[in-house]
């Protein structure tokens, strides 16, 4: 199903834990607003790369979200985060390049420089910018970009 322009309700559902697991995946019907929310916020974002980018990981029912280590209050589970990466650069220059374009967003997370996490939100996007690391096997969320 073909959500705006770019992107399909198959690049948000897509998951290779889901499919491995057999995790039926699909999203709620009262969550297909956040996902078109998102799929919105999302053109932004690729206009403001000039590039197309790869969702790795979208919506997350609860049992994959909880296979896959998220945490309980994950955006993923709403509908309202994606985690990408794109062409344009290294995630912490898509980072950068979003905050200076003024790409509306809740939060971003630029993280273990590997990926971007972004979320959204129906009301106030607050544009946090954290940075995701592992300490002694653990992540912690810093402030800014590091």
């Amino acid at each position: 199903m073909k959500l705006t322009e770019h992107f399909t309700l198959e690049e948000f559902t897509r998951s290779i834990t889901a499919t491995r697991l057999k995790i039926d995946n699909h999203v709620p019907d009262d969550l297909m607003v956040n996902i078109h929310l998102t799929a919105n916020k999302l053109e932004s974002v690729r206009e403001a790369l000039a590039h197309p980018i790869i969702i790795s990981s979208g919506y997350r029912c609860p049992a994959l979200n909880n296979k896959v280590g998220g945490s309980q209050t994950s955006a993923h589970t709403k509908g309202l985060a994606v985690d990408f990466q794109c062409a344009y650069g290294n995630p912490k220059q898509i980072c950068q390049r979003l905050i200076m374009a003024g790409v509306e967003f809740d939060k971003i997370i630029q993280e273990y420089n590997q990926w971007v996490h972004i979320e959204f939100s129906h009301t106030n996007q607050r544009r946090r910018v954290l940075t995701a690391v592992k300490q002694n096997g653990k992540t912690i969320y810093l402030p800014g970009l590091i």
